[in-house]
Parts: C-alpha cells; structure tokens; sequence
C-alpha cells in the first residue's frame, strides 16, 4: 500500500526480474581461443585479440545495445509505472436531517436568557440550532418552519451555513400564530421521502401544542416510520409560563418520538436547549472526513512507445543489411 507524498511506483513489480534476460544471451566469459598457427608478431596479435573479441562479443555493437534497451522498456510498460498523487479526503455522504422549527407567536416570548441577557424563544432558537446546522459537516439539511400553516425555508442542502443564514432571519408569526404541528412534520416528511438516502432524520421543536393543520401529528409519525425516518422531538420553553400560546404538549412529542424510534427532549431554558443539542449531536454523528484516495495516472505508454520506435528502427535496419548483403553477393 503506497502511504505519504506523491510518487511513482509500479503495478507489476515482480516483471522487473525480466529485465536480466538479456545476460543470459550473451557469454561474456569465453576466453579467445589460440590458433597454433598464429603469427608471433606483437601488433599482428593484438589486431587477432580485437578480431576475436568482436566476433566473442557480438552484443558490442549498437543494435544489440538497442535491441537490448528495446526488451528493458518493454519491461518497464508490463510493469505499469504509475504516479501516485497526493491523498485526498473524500467526504462520506451524511444524514439527510429536515430541521423542524416552531414560528408561532409564542416563540416571541422573552423568557430565555442567553450570556446573561433576556431574549425570546425565537433567538434562543436560532443561536443554539444555528450552531448545531453550522457543524454538520457532510450532511444535507433542510428547514421547514411552522404556525399555522406549514412552509420550506431550505431545501436538503450540503450548504450548512446557508441553512444556518435562513434560521437567523426567522420571526415569530411569519407562519401565523397557531400551532400546527402535524403539518410540519407530514412536510418535512414528504421531502425527506424524495431523497435517495438511508438514514433520515428530523429534529422537531415546538413550544405549543397542535392546534391548526390539516394532518393530525401521529398520522404523519407514522408515515415517518414507514418511512424509516427518525424523530426527535423537543419541546421548548417554561412550562406554565405563557401569557399566549399553549402549554408544551410532551404527551404527543413523545408520542411521535416513539413511534419513530427517535427521542423526546425538554427544555425549560436556554442551557437545557443547547445541551439536547449536543445529545443529538452525539446520537446522529457528522461523518465529515472519508476515505483517502489518490489519483493515479498510468504511465506505461512512455516505455512501451519508444520500445516499439526501437523495435521498428532494428526491423527496417535488419532488413537494409540482409537487401545490400544479397547485392554484394550478387
């Protein structure tokens, strides 16, 4: 396995063996043989040792050396050199989560404290969501906000800090002031539906209790479960403390939750919040890095082009000298 910085390898190692075959073809140990009747004369020897040797060693002229460079690219092509790049992360395709957010009126109570100041439930809402939207690397996110009726803000998207720039431009009421809580769930639910994935989440807040809308909450929990979708639910915001608006219903929160195989959170104040927003964190993990891969870019046709260049250059040579040989014989 090729590990670290870019660099160049070979698929086929092993074929590099084939490179010594060349040395098998050759002796290069025959000792010149002596004739008994040579001439004794010290340059008229030396002349024979050259003759000798060039008939000894034939792979001393350049057609041998280019038949031999020939077979060590041909080599080199079998092997597949190849030039590994750098590793890079591919992220792994997340959850799909529809954020399911409560815009009643009521959501404009002052009742939370946030870095020690008093603010609504709305802005309460879009810090601790936010957040939480602005970490899910990997995943897609969606978000659907309702009242009295229910309506998409954010399409699934990867874009998670666009997601997260919608929720902070929310306001009570924008949905009306009632609470249908049934209708943003059937919603989310039905685009969650048309997505191609297999884990399916959605986090649904409310500070009321349903009572607008056309879909009844467990009728859409259960068109969740059959649709494999999980839901947490949260129910947000001081109990009893309303001076509009309806107490939290947990009883249909919970409901939906365990219909769904999801989990039902509480939260009275804006720490609870953000804490639930970390337990689900925790239970539906980002998966924001994959596995590392490379590009690899084949470079076996170099070798074996310029073997075949050298293969056609010794054809049409060898056969110039067999043509001009049959002439001399002639």
């Amino acid at each position: 396995m090729v590990t670290g910085a870019a660099c160049m390898t070979f698929a086929w190692p092993w074929l590099l063996m084939f490179l010594l075959v060349p040395l098998a073809a050759f002796k290069v140990n025959v000792q010149p043989k002596r004739s008994s009747e040579a001439i004794a004369h010290p340059y008229l020897a030396s002349l024979g040792e050259v003759s000798s040797q060039t008939q000894q060693y034939p792979y001393l002229n350049w057609r041998n050396a280019a038949a031999i460079l020939a077979w060590s690219l041909l080599v080199l092509a079998l092997a597949r050199p190849q030039w590994i790049g750098e590793p890079i992360a591919q992220p792994l395709v997340g959850r799909s989560i529809m954020l399911t957010v409560d815009i009643s009126g009521s959501m404009g109570e002052r009742d939370m404290v946030w870095n020690g100041q008093r603010i609504a439930r709305y802005q309460a809402v879009q810090s601790v969501v936010g957040n939480f939207a602005a970490n899910r690397k990997g995943d897609f996110l969606g978000l659907v906000v309702f009242g009295s009726f229910a309506d998409i803000q954010a399409p699934l998207t990867p874009d998670v800090k666009a997601v997260e720039s919608i929720l902070s431009d929310l306001l009570p009421g924008m949905a009306g002031e009632s609470t249908a809580i049934g209708d943003g769930l059937a919603l989310a639910v039905q685009r969650l539906r048309e997505i191609d994935t297999d884990d399916k989440v959605i986090v649904l807040l409310t500070d009321g209790e349903n009572k607008a809308g056309s879909v009844s909450p467990q009728d859409a929990a259960n068109i969740a479960k059959q649709s494999n979708i999980r839901v947490h639910t949260i129910g947000f915001g001081r109990q009893g403390s309303a001076f509009f608006g309806d107490p939290v219903d947990t009883r249909t929160l919970t409901a939906i939750a365990q219909t769904t195989q999801g989990q039902f959170f509480r939260a009275t104040n804006s720490a609870e919040l953000k804490a639930i927003f970390e337990t689900i964190d925790a239970l539906e993990p980002s998966e924001s890095e994959g596995i590392e891969q490379r590009t690899i870019m084949e470079l076996y046709y170099w070798p074996l082009l310029f073997s075949v260049i050298l293969i056609l250059i010794l054809s049409l040579t060898a056969l110039n000298v067999r043509r001009t040989h049959q002439y001399d014989l002639r």
